[in-house]
């Protein structure tokens, strides 16, 4: 199939091939004659970065997400930035932040759904481009219908063994949150309860039910 599109515009004459290019999507990127270039080059991703996925043993490994878990972490996420940038305490970020938790592990990376590195920890305080070599100071998990408890049991080890001093994981079926600490100590929160900051994020509180408003 060809399409000779009005040169006047700018347009150049597609062929099959090109057509095939273009039924493509590069995520932060434009198609200019024929190739995709990035629209805002110093924010695109490093090439060691697949969206949605976890990097476990060197294989990019895509995080299972459902719908309702995708509300309880913007819900979340809007509560933690909202607490944190109104005092001023750091950086809060989405599942798209990366971790390289273990220094002697570069092939090992982590993407909390929700997490929170406090001021002075990053370099200048300017978040890299790709990942951090660092435990966030807080790191939230969402369980979704299709997690593997072994897998969750996994991750949470590594979190609470890289030194992240306050895990929150959170189970949409049941609307509960647990919440762990660095020493390994852990609390059940139910619908009833507020689910506290802890000394990570001094003064913050959000009801449980909140957590999961929507859901």
């Amino acid at each position: 199939m060809h399409e000779e599109l009005d040169p006047i515009d700018g347009a150049t004459t597609l062929d099959a091939d090109s057509e095939s290019v273009i039924e493509e999507d590069r995520a932060g990127c434009e198609l200019i004659n024929g190739k995709w270039v990035p629209k805002h080059p110093a924010e695109m991703p490093p090439d060691d970065d697949r969206a949605g996925c976890e990097l476990i043993d060197g294989v990019w490994v895509e995080k299972p997400m459902s719908t309702t878990a995708g509300i309880v972490e913007s819900n979340l996420n809007f509560a933690v930035k909202g607490h944190v940038r109104a005092n001023r305490l750091g950086f809060v970020f989405s599942e798209s932040a990366m971790y390289q938790l273990f220094a002697a592990k570069p092939k090992q990376v982590r993407r909390p759904d929700v997490s929170f590195v406090r001021f002075g920890r990053l370099p200048d305080d300017k978040v890299p481009a790709g990942k951090m070599q660092l435990a966030p100071d807080l790191a939230v998990e969402v369980i979704s219908p299709t997690d593997i408890a072994e897998d969750v049991e996994t991750k949470l080890d590594e979190y609470l063994r890289a030194g992240v001093r306050l895990v929150w994981v959170v189970y949409v079926p049941t609307k509960n949150v647990w919440a762990y600490k660095a020493d390994g100590t852990a609390k059940l929160y139910r619908s009833g309860d507020s689910l506290p900051g802890e000394d990570v994020l001094p003064g913050f509180g959000v009801p449980v039910a909140e957590v999961f408003e929507g859901v």
